[in-house]
């Protein structure tokens, strides 16, 4: 039993009130009177807790409400056995820094960070991602259509030429009509694909009815663009490289233009889209994508300017996937698969001898340098970058396949993906600064801008950054290619001398029997069916067939120089942007031989140098 004796005044006993209704917890004097009954005994210095551990007894809060359900059992703390005066303030601020840190007095387990996926999201598509990227791909398809119905003018000579070559192939082929006109080769293509196409929707709606064939074509290469660049990344870069490739000036004027070009870019894009879609596949599946390249190159021989890139496409993008020797093979199979189809009725012969500058004017380095700056600089400063940044490093949010079946990419492999898809943007002006000729450059540009678009929706959505940081730089970007796309399309329809006019000045002057050399091909003879016949009118472009008085066969250029020597055409037209030998031996035939005076001269109403000029046998 303890007495008063036995009191220590200067031991450092804990005191805490007990709650009302319990027992003092472990030996803990309360304050006030004792209860009734036997006085506890007060803790003693042997039994005081060492300095930042609350004692056993006085633990409070959820820990301390199940010790005494005698859910958790009571664990005291280690005995000290001297208690100076001075370490009792010490002791007493480490002690209450550790009850505010953990003021339950319980031991906790060493904390370990979970593992956090790479995404904070989905990375799979949904149905809702699915939904919103079809609006949006509807909404970039009107957006490219209001630009392309925007362009109303006249027929092109490239256009009329197609137009009746086509109707003639179309007579052909249906009733056995023998093909007269020799405009069929004016057609850098396969006579018996495009123009019969093209002849049929002239006899359904004249050029309107063509025109809007080629709309249908354009549309329909987005809508395989989007596809393709959603399977090589996610919905959001797809969006971005639609919305950039719709509002260019290429992509605006072939969609809206009568030329076998509209027809090969869409069996590009369908070659590549197969490309794409059997990476993953056997290796001998690749030559689905083999029939589309093969037509594609048949129908416009500039389409051979994507072969190559089809064809490191296949490989690049099997090489994630496979071994080098099977990524390889895909991309053999691909080009023999395409030269194979292409033997047959010599197309492959055809395709070899091909060149730019096949009835275009030559121009100088720099005139076709400073067309591919304006038509095509920003976009492909955009792809470039693209490229270099996707090649650095490969962003989270720019692939959407889920983390289990993610593919993992070197920077070899991002860099081969960009360099084939960027290559054929910088391939077509090579090509056309090699040749001297910038006369088709508008319509060949739309091979390289197709492939690239990709990497420039790449570029755009760094721009952009994650989680839209910085939509601003993107907007701006858009809208200076928006900007650039509608004044440089509506120059391409406006340039070219005044087609009405020519028009006009021909029907007043042409007789039932006579015969007309013309380097405007095409326009008289679709325009003036009812005046004329297509036969009567030869193309100075590929030059006249002429048997002199004296027995002589003359042929091509020497050929129209002859019969205008000898007065026998009635009426001859030129057009300055034909190719230079020709403009320029019939210019001085017909200053030499006297029988021709000049009665009409056009000048492009847009201020350039190209003009018309009608000249009238005596």
């Amino acid at each position: 039993m303890s007495t008063d004796s036995d009191f220590n005044p200067f031991a450092p006993i804990p005191r805490r009130r007990a709650p009302k209704g319990d027992a003092p917890p472990g030996g803990a004097v309360p304050d006030g009177p004792a209860p009734d009954g036997p006085t506890p005994e007060r803790a003693t210095p042997e039994r005081t807790a060492p300095a930042g551990t609350a004692p056993a007894g006085s633990a409070t809060g959820r820990a301390a409400r199940r010790r005494a359900a005698g859910s958790e059992p009571t664990v005291p703390g280690p005995r000290t056995d001297t208690a100076t005066p001075t370490a009792a303030p010490a002791r007493a601020a480490t002690a209450t820094a550790t009850a505010e840190a953990n003021p339950d007095g319980i031991e906790l387990a060493p904390y370990t960070i979970p593992q956090v996926p790479t995404i904070g999201w989905d990375p799979g598509t949904s149905p809702r991602r699915r939904w919103i990227a079809r609006g949006l791909l509807g909404a970039v398809l009107a957006v490219q259509a209001a630009l392309s119905l925007r362009l109303l003018a006249a027929a092109h000579p490239d256009e009329a030429a197609a137009m009746v070559a086509g109707r003639q192939q179309l007579a052909h082929l249906m009733h056995g009509t023998p093909v007269t006109t020799d405009l069929v080769d004016r057609i850098n293509g396969s006579p018996w694909l495009y123009p019969p196409l093209a002849g049929a929707a002239a006899d359904a709606n004249g050029i309107w009815g063509t025109r809007l064939l080629s709309l249908g074509f354009a549309l329909a290469t987005t809508v395989l663009l989007y596809s393709l660049t959603r399977r090589l990344f996610n919905e959001r870069v797809a969006i971005c490289a639609i919305a950039v490739y719709a509002v260019l000036q290429s992509t605006v004027v072939v969609g809206f233009y009568a030329a076998p070009e509209s027809l090969a870019v869409l069996l590009v894009a369908l070659a590549a889209w197969a490309t794409v879609f059997t990476s993953r596949r056997h290796p001998a599946l690749v030559l689905t994508a083999a029939p589309a390249a093969a037509l594609a190159c048949a129908v416009a021989y500039s389409a051979a300017f994507a072969v190559p890139a089809l064809v490191g496409l296949a490989l690049a993008t099997a090489r994630p996937h496979r071994r080098l020797g099977p990524a390889a093979l895909r991309a053999l199979l691909l080009a023999a698969g395409t030269v194979v189809l292409l033997l047959p009725y010599g197309t492959l012969g055809e395709l070899a001898g091909w060149s730019p500058s096949h009835g275009n004017a030559p121009g100088s380095a720099g005139a076709v340098l400073f067309s591919t700056v304006q038509w095509s600089g920003l976009f492909t400063v955009l792809a470039v970058a693209g490229t270099i940044a996707y090649a650095r490093r490969e962003q989270m949010n720019e692939h959407d396949a889920p983390e289990k079946e993610a593919v993992p990419t070197s920077r070899g492999h991002r860099a081969l993906l960009g360099t084939v898809l960027t290559a054929t943007a910088l391939l077509v002006p090579a090509a056309h600064v090699w040749t001297g000729t910038s006369g088709a450059l508008f319509r060949h540009l739309a091979y390289g801008m197709l492939l690239a678009a990709p990497l420039a929706g790449v570029g755009l959505t760094r721009l952009v950054g994650a989680h839209f940081r910085h939509p601003q730089l993107g907007i701006l970007v858009w809208v200076a290619l928006l900007a650039l796309g509608l004044e440089q399309s509506a120059l391409r329809y406006q340039n070219g001398p005044d087609s009405g006019r020519l028009l006009a000045v021909l029907r007043s002057h042409a007789v039932p029997q006579g015969r007309y050399l013309t380097e405007v091909d095409g326009l008289a003879e679709y325009y003036l069916g009812a005046v004329s016949k297509p036969e009567q009118w030869v193309s100075a472009r590929t030059g006249t067939e002429y048997r002199d008085a004296a027995g002589v066969q003359h042929h091509g250029d020497d050929g129209s120089v002859a019969a205008i020597r000898d007065g026998w055409f009635t009426m001859v037209v030129l057009d300055s942007t034909a190719p230079r030998a020709t403009d320029r031996a019939l210019s001085a035939a017909l200053a030499a031989g006297g029988q021709y005076r000049l009665v009409a001269q056009f000048t492009s109403p847009t201020g350039d140098s190209s003009t018309y000029k009608v000249y009238l046998k005596h």
